[in-house]
């Protein structure tokens, strides 16, 4: 008998073993039965599944992961992602959400900023903010231009701009833009480049470029060096204060001051660190020509060095760049020297 009671307790565990191992399992608030399709039924209408989260240094860390493995790492990309692992590799799934919208050139003008940014794919609006907060942003349609009034000159602004569909939004695009535009009166002269990435001097978030004297300072003075290679001047952006200094310290002479002399001494609207500026700086004071004004058709004078015989200068009528003979003696150049300075 009492065999007889332990084969039947056996039997039963076995079959409740195969009925567990073989189940469905439903998981709801209504203690409905999975559907017929599924091995996992998840049902609730005010809660969702919640995969494991990790990051991306303790996802690579699982060893062997299933084909199919998800979860959510939490420092993928700039706002996360879910991951899958399929057929050897990780891979972000990809939802509907349109992506973030790319940044465009925007334009300063007076006190005023219009912001630019380019379509995103499958985006059916946007919406703008001056703070990185979604809920209190504007709504722009399908506008991809937003003009903001009442700013003040000389200052950098920070905006943000979303795109949105019927899945959902995409994560913040930052727009930088400072008030400032070629021609404007700033710092004791005019306006006319601000330095972008790459640049001598470029600090991202910050206001850096460079100043033009609104008149030349002389329309005779020679380079310096003659027949003499100083060696070490560059032709960058950033780089005209370093050239001159090298020029003043290697080219020194008590009469007839060379050009990079003279934008030295110049004292000027309360600024003294003026500089010849270098030859892409004085490119960038050719192409806004029009907007500083002042200037004659002549050759002008950058602080890069050829060689021995020769430095670079502009034909400020044509931009056309030639080597010229350094010459420091007065009026045996037809040169003439603007003097910039960088802030």
């Amino acid at each position: 008998m009492k065999k007889n009671i332990a084969l039947f307790g056996l039997i039963g565990i076995l079959m409740l073993i195969a009925i567990q191992t073989s189940a469905q399992i439903a998981v709801s608030s209504n203690n409905l039965p999975a559907d017929p399709s599924a091995g996992l039924d998840v049902r609730f209408n005010n809660k969702g599944f919640l995969p494991p989260r990790m990051t991306l240094q303790q996802r690579d860390a699982i060893v062997n992961p299933a084909n199919g493995l998800m979860v959510v790492c939490t420092d993928c990309g700039t706002i996360g992602a879910l991951c899958m692992f399929l057929s050897g590799n990780w891979v972000n799934v990809t939802l509907c959400n349109p992506p973030a919208p790319q940044a465009g050139t925007h334009d300063p003008t007076g006190t005023q900023i219009i912001w630019h940014w380019n379509a995103a794919p499958n985006a059916t609006g946007y919406k703008w903010n001056t703070t990185n907060d979604y809920n209190t942003a504007a709504d722009m349609g399908t506008n991809t231009s937003k003009t903001e009034t009442g700013l003040t000159q000389g200052s950098i602004y920070t905006r943000y701009v979303w795109a949105y569909n019927n899945c959902g939004v995409s994560s913040a695009t930052t727009l930088i833009q400072a008030l400032l535009y070629p021609g404007m009166s700033y710092q004791g002269g005019i306006f006319f480049y601000l330095y972008q990435p790459g640049d001598s001097g470029y600090v991202a978030g910050e206001l850096h470029g460079l100043i033009a004297a609104p008149f030349d300072q002389s329309n005779s003075a020679g380079w310096g060096c003659d027949e003499t290679f100083l060696g070490g001047t560059s032709t960058t952006i950033g780089k005209g204060l370093a050239n001159t200094t090298l020029i003043v310290n290697g080219c020194s002479y008590t009469e007839n001051p060379h050009a990079a002399q003279v934008c030295a001494a110049l004292v000027l609207n309360g600024y003294s660190d003026w500089y010849l500026p270098s030859k892409e700086e004085l490119n960038q004071l050719f192409l806004q020509k029009a907007a500083v004004g002042g200037f004659h058709d002549k050759q002008y004078w950058s602080s890069s060095e050829c060689d021995a015989k020769n430095a670079w200068s502009v034909f400020m009528y044509s931009g056309e760049w030639s080597p010229t003979i350094k010459m420091r003696i007065p009026y045996s150049t037809f040169n003439n020297t603007r003097a910039i300075r960088s802030f």
